[in-house]
Order: C-alpha cells, then sequence, then structure tokens
C-alpha cells in the first residue's frame, strides 16, 4: 500500500466530492489506431496500463489542448522504451477532438494545498514510478469515479483519463471524426 492512513482518508474524502466535466478534450493516435472505432474502446490500456490506470483497466486517456496530446504520446514513447524512440516531426498521428460529458469526476490539479494532499499529489506524478497513481487509479474505479483531471507530468496541459468501465456510451463522442476520414482518403488517393 503506498497510501497511508491519513493519505487514505483524504483521498476517500476527495471521492465523495466528485463532480461533473463537459467540454472539449484531444486525444492523439497513430494511424494504426486511427479508426474512429477503436479511438475510445480503451484498449491501449487495458493492454499496457498507465498513469492512473493498471493494465486491465480500459481507460481513454485525453489532452485539454492538440500540443498537449502529442507531447503526452512523445514522452510516454520515451519511458516505455528508455529513450526517445519518436519525435512528433516524424511521428505520424492522427488527432481526434473529443466532446466529454462525465458526471463523476476529481482533478489533482484542483486538489488542496494540504501537506497530505500535495504529498498525493507529487507521489501521483511521479515521471518514473506508476505504483501510486495506479494505486489511486483502482480506488477511483472502484468507487465509480468516471474520470480524473491531472496536470502533465512533462509539462504543459492538463490529461483527462476517463475510466470506461465507469462511463456509458455517451459519455465521450468523437467530434471530427468526418474530417479525419475524410483526410485519410485524400492521402490514400493520392498514393494509388
Amino acid at each position: 500500500m503506498t497510501f497511508n492512513a491519513k493519505q487514505q482518508k483524504t483521498i476517500k474524502r476527495w471521492i465523495s466530492c466528485a463532480t461533473p466535466i463537459k467540454g472539449l478534450f484531444f486525444r492523439s493516435v497513430e494511424y494504426r489506431y486511427m479508426d474512429p472505432i477503436d479511438v475510445l474502446s480503451g484498449a491501449g490500456a487495458r493492454a499496457y496500463g498507465g498513469r492512473f490506470a493498471p493494465i486491465g483497466t480500459r481507460a481513454v486517456y485525453l489532452s485539454a489542448t492538440d500540443s498537449g496530446a502529442s507531447k503526452e504520446v512523445t514522452a510516454r514513447k520515451s519511458r516505455l522504451g528508455g529513450a526517445g524512440q519518436i519525435s512528433i516531426d516524424k511521428y505520424p498521428r492522427v488527432v481526434y477532438a473529443v466532446a466529454v460529458d462525465l458526471k463523476k469526476t476529481l482533478s489533482l490539479s484542483t486538489l488542496g494545498s494540504s501537506q497530505v494532499e500535495e504529498a498525493v499529489r507529487i507521489a501521483c506524478l511521479d515521471k518514473d514510478d506508476l505504483t501510486p497513481s495506479m494505486e489511486l487509479g483502482r480506488e477511483l474505479i472502484s468507487e465509480g469515479i468516471q474520470g480524473l483531471v491531472f496536470p502533465s507530468a512533462v509539462g504543459g496541459d492538463d490529461n483527462l483519463v476517463v475510466y470506461r468501465a465507469n462511463c456509458g456510451r455517451k459519455a465521450l463522442s468523437l467530434k471530427n471524426k468526418r474530417e479525419v476520414i475524410d483526410q485519410v482518403r485524400q492521402i490514400a488517393s493520392r498514393h494509388k
């Protein structure tokens, strides 16, 4: 157990104050994962896990901005590979705009400033150790939390992890699906 009794009590209190979130976020995906049917499935996190999502968790990671989504992807590849495997200029990707409508979310970005709360935040945002964030993710999922806003560990914009098991089908929807499909068709027609 990563969190001590005071931290666990703080997390429980925090969960009881969950609020809705509605807005537009962004998801950057590799071309091989760009099928609109799969973009919001959470299959990648289920297979590989991630910050706030232990392996086996269907979760979707989003960013508050397009550039933030891209920065997170390159940082994750670097962490998993031990060195920068990709760069944005050499890494083909598709960015989807995702409408979010969740009823029960929390935000590490606006968590209070007590020593206990700050200790939880610092532990969960450690760049090298995902154990505390995964532990918190398990707790949030078991309590029915749908999403967690958290500051980027690589700097920049806030991110949002959405726990698919706790959401209905309408909680997330692609807003630029048609535009992405049209662009892909144009690219494909040039390479026939």
